[in-house]
């Protein structure tokens, strides 16, 4: 992401933006202006650097919630990001501000479309990424419109079972099989039988 981020924004968004008359220097967007802006501009060069510590924070602990929990989790939190960010705003403009600052954003009359976006974007990575742990099940209740997925859930959590559990054999062969000084020595070892091999799971069949 941040490197295609970069690789679009110096090949193509600033040659166009550069390209396009605006009223930066006869520019929409002039990056030289904006390099010698940031040269000697110590305030900017500090609002760089915490924006910076900032995402990266972000991004690191984003990928801790991936590792330690799930990318299902990764994915739902990720969408308070845009409710947090508005009630921020929120809060800078009615109770920091006072409300007559120009910082942060007023609640308008189109504020509810707002928020009921919020909550479709919400309710739908729920329902999206069910069976999941903290995704949202439809079962037949009224959240879910009487949509009643019961049967398809079950399915999913019998092949990840079933996978599981194969996983489970095959790392249990793989141990078998390093015992070289046993009198066990991979799966057609003449000394053992076929029913001690059934009993371990190695003769099986798959399924």
């Amino acid at each position: 992401e941040g490197l295609w981020g970069t690789v679009l924004c110096l090949f193509v968004v600033y040659p166009l933006v550069y390209v396009l008359p605006g009223s930066d220097h006869g520019s929409y967007e002039d990056p030289f202006n904006t390099f010698e802006m940031f040269k000697n501009s110590s305030t900017i060069q500090y609002a760089f650097m915490i924006y910076f510590v900032v995402i990266f924070l972000y991004n690191l602990f984003a990928i801790l919630v991936t590792f330690m929990l799930s990318s299902v989790w990764h994915a739902i939190l990720d969408n308070f990001r845009p409710i947090s960010v508005w009630t921020v705003d929120l809060l800078i403009f009615y109770v920091i501000m006072e409300e007559g600052g120009t910082f942060g954003e007023p609640w308008t009359k189109y504020s509810f479309v707002q928020v009921l976006g919020m909550f479709v974007l919400l309710y739908g990575t729920s329902i999206y990424n069910a069976p999941n742990a903290g995704s949202l099940f439809l079962k037949g209740e009224w959240w879910g419109f009487g949509l009643d997925f019961t049967t398809e859930y079950e399915e999913i959590s019998d092949m990840e079972e079933e996978e599981e559990l194969e996983a489970h054999w095959d790392d249990m062969k793989a141990k078998f099989t390093e015992r070289k000084n046993s009198s066990f020595i991979g799966e057609m070892s003449p000394h053992v039988s076929v029913h001690t091999q059934a009993l371990r799971g190695l003769a099986s069949p798959k399924i």
